[in-house]
């Protein structure tokens, strides 16, 4: 009955030849309570155009809201094909909307249409809708739109509305025009910035500054003078926008303001960085006068901007500012010549490091070590050789960087004497860091012409880590080149001085790949190293801790066994380990490494019944069975330490079963187990046939 009602007043509006009947249709269609029909008549409805839009009032306003959003959607359809259809097309889709937003339609009607010209509307619409902002309940769709079509003549509607405006209102058409970002809005801002209510003034700063008009910079800098919050941040973006534009003397004048102006180290450091984007003149003696600032982040600021400087006379200023620069400018100017790659920076370097202050020196010395530059070994070497404990330490330290640099550029025969010379120098000096440094030098190149030297290191009782490394690498040096005899016996040497772990796994796999059996030093200690692994193991809680998953009292060779867990068929992996401390890391062969649990299993042999010692060591969580006998348990989290737990034991002559059961929360997951008489002494054992 409704639809009949619609239809009748559809008909008064037009006369039966205006209103053809697929319009008729569509219409119909669009009101339907069948969705698949309002579907179809929203894809058909747009393509009548600018025809339709009329007709879509009564829909607009509609009682059921599914009629209300289709008409809103075809609505917009027609909007958005009219901005790709020709003048006279879109010319009429923006008419028919706009005849919508007269006064004599529902106020839901008027806002749709003006929320839809948002979409397609031109210049030609700005009359109509600068004559609606003056309608308070349209004002802020009329706002919008004229936002959206963003030209030259809707930026002019908006400031001319904001002469007369007042209040939440004015500010809103004040920041739409920064929002617009034309120069048609900075006369009225630049009024309202000068003579509105503190408020009023934040708004119109923050508009100019995203304008970024020239005409703007003394205004703002007055701003900022006034207190208003806003006017720095706006003065300092205005500079940016100028300087995009190319007009890089108005950027550079109102960078300079603000740094005038600045009162604390974020607004000074804006105001550098835009200094140094400008690359002017008068730039340069602001920001190296900064380079001496109380405030370390406006020190930094003033750095980068002069490491960005750009010029074609900036590498005669920097010099000139070196000649009237203070020490404290000086010191910071040479890192900025260094940064900056500038062709006097060797020179000046030079001379710096024979500068009377102590503080100068520091600073060159420092920054040779930066440069890839070789002329600077005999000026470090010498400040080494004759300079205070201080400069000493300095030009050690620039000294190894040019050696390192050298090794990694394949210079090795350069690099090892620079090495060589250094660490006989950290010696006499007891400088230990950069002994180590000068070691790791060694390390890293692993020439066997450095080894008598690092034969001195082996001799001591403790070597340095760095020196058995440097070994380890000559030894590998030595297998590449053939000589594996040599190898070996180097291998073997630092295997045999009981190493940190790491060095001693890297000396253990070269000694595998030399077809060594590196696990005779750790057998040599007590350590067992042939093992049987049986897991992973479920662990939720550490609840395997209490739980049997196998006969852990059992006196048969469990490694013969298959177990069953979680519908898994599991067999024992046997594995032999050369870690010098005897150590097994779980991780390496299981993939699950958190909340499992693992069995380990071991069979020895020795020649007579005895007291014995078992030492154990764990990550996290151990229980031991000794010929089917619970030895020994822990249960906690702990991270390994060998010899951690001692254990009195009776083993007996020939074969002996030891049983472990390892458990893992998460972290390292290891174990180690040591056999030594009641003395601490290591006991001899055989290991028996697979």
């Amino acid at each position: 009955m409704r639809q009949g009602w619609l239809l009748v007043a559809l008909m008064a509006t037009a006369t039966v030849a205006q209103v053809p009947s697929e319009l008729t249709e569509v219409l119909q269609q669009l009101q339907s309570p069948d969705n698949a029909l309002r579907l179809q008549a929203m894809e058909r409805a747009p393509k009548l155009g600018a025809t339709l839009i009329p007709h879509l009032v009564p829909l607009l306003t509609h009682q059921d809201w599914r009629v209300q959003r289709a008409a809103q959607i075809v609505l917009e359809t027609i909007a958005a094909r009219a901005t790709k259809t020709n003048a006279k097309d879109r010319q009429e889709v923006i008419n028919a909307l706009l005849t919508l937003t007269k006064p004599d339609r529902p106020l839901p009607v008027r806002k749709v249409a003006l929320q839809t010209l948002s979409i397609c509307a031109t210049d030609d619409a700005v009359p109509s809708l600068a004559t609606l902002l003056s309608d308070e309940s349209l004002r802020s769709d009329a706002l919008a739109t004229l936002k959206q079509i963003g030209s030259p003549a809707a930026a002019k509607a908006v400031a001319n509305a904001a002469v007369n405006a007042k209040g939440a209102w004015l500010r809103d058409l004040l920041a739409t025009l920064g929002e617009m970002r034309r120069p048609e809005g900075v006369p009225i801002l630049l009024t309202m910035l000068k003579s509105g209510d503190p408020e009023t003034k934040a708004v119109a700063a923050m508009a100019l500054g995203r304008i970024g008009d020239a005409k703007a910079v003394a205004a703002l800098a007055d701003a900022v003078r006034q207190g208003v919050p806003t006017a720095f941040d706006a003065l300092v973006r205005t500079g940016d926008l100028l300087l995009q534009r190319g007009q890089v003397s108005l950027a550079a004048d109102a960078f300079e303001r603000a740094l005038q102006l600045a009162k604390d180290e974020h607004q000074r450091c804006a105001a550098l960085l835009g200094l140094g984007k400008t690359g002017t003149a008068k730039a340069l003696p602001l920001l190296v006068s900064a380079l001496d600032a109380p405030e370390l982040t406006v020190r930094q600021a003033a750095f980068d901007a002069l490491v960005a400087y750009r010029h074609q006379e900036a590498s005669r200023g920097l010099k000139e500012m070196w000649k009237r620069a203070n020490l404290t400018q000086r010191g910071m100017l040479l890192r900025v010549f260094v940064a900056r790659k500038e062709p006097t920076t060797p020179q000046l370097l030079r001379q710096s490091a024979t500068d009377p202050n102590p503080e100068m020196r520091t600073t060159a010395l420092t920054l040779m070590g930066e440069l890839d530059d070789p002329t600077f070994e005999p000026v470090l070497w010498e400040a080494a050789m004759k300079g205070s404990d201080t400069i000493k330490n300095v030009a050690l330290r620039s000294y190894l960087n040019i050696a390192e640099r050298r090794a990694r550029k394949g210079e090795t025969a350069q690099a090892r004497a620079m090495f060589e010379r250094a660490l006989q120098l950290t010696e006499q000096n007891h400088l230990l860091e950069l002994r180590d440094r000068a070691l790791s030098g060694l390390a890293f190149l692993g020439d066997p012409q450095s080894l008598p030297l690092i034969e001195r290191y082996l001799q001591q009782t403790n070597p340095p880590r760095e020196a058995l490394l440097a070994a380890i690498a000559i030894a590998e040096t030595l297998m590449r080149q053939g000589k594996k005899t040599d190898a070996t016996a180097l291998a073997w040497r630092v295997l045999s001085l009981r190493p940190p772990r790491d060095v001693g796994n890297r000396a253990s796999q070269l000694l595998v790949r030399l077809g060594e059996d590196p696990s005779a030093i750790p057998r040599s200690q007590g350590f067992l190293c042939h093992w049987w692994l049986l897991g992973p193991l479920p662990n939720p809680d550490n609840r395997a801790f209490d739980q049997a998953f196998i006969d852990e009292t059992s006196l048969a060779p469990l490694r013969l066994e298959t177990v069953r867990v979680d519908n898994r068929l599991l067999s024992w992996r046997e594995i032999r380990i050369a870690d010098p401390q005897g150590v097994v890391d779980l991780t390496q062969f299981f993939r699950q490494t958190e909340w499992v649990a693992c069995y380990a299993y071991t069979e020895f042999v020795v020649d007579s019944d005895m007291d014995a010692e078992l030492r154990i060591g764990s990550d996290d969580s151990v229980k031991v069975w000794l010929n089917g006998q619970l030895v020994h348990q822990f249960g906690g989290m702990r991270g390994l330490t060998v010899d951690q737990d001692r254990v009195r034991a009776r083993l007996r002559k020939g074969v002996n079963r030891l049983l472990l059961k390892v458990t893992q929360s998460g972290g390292g997951w290891e174990f180690c187990v040591r056999l030594v008489d009641l003395q601490g002494n290591p006991i001899a054992y055989h290991e028996t046939s697979p």
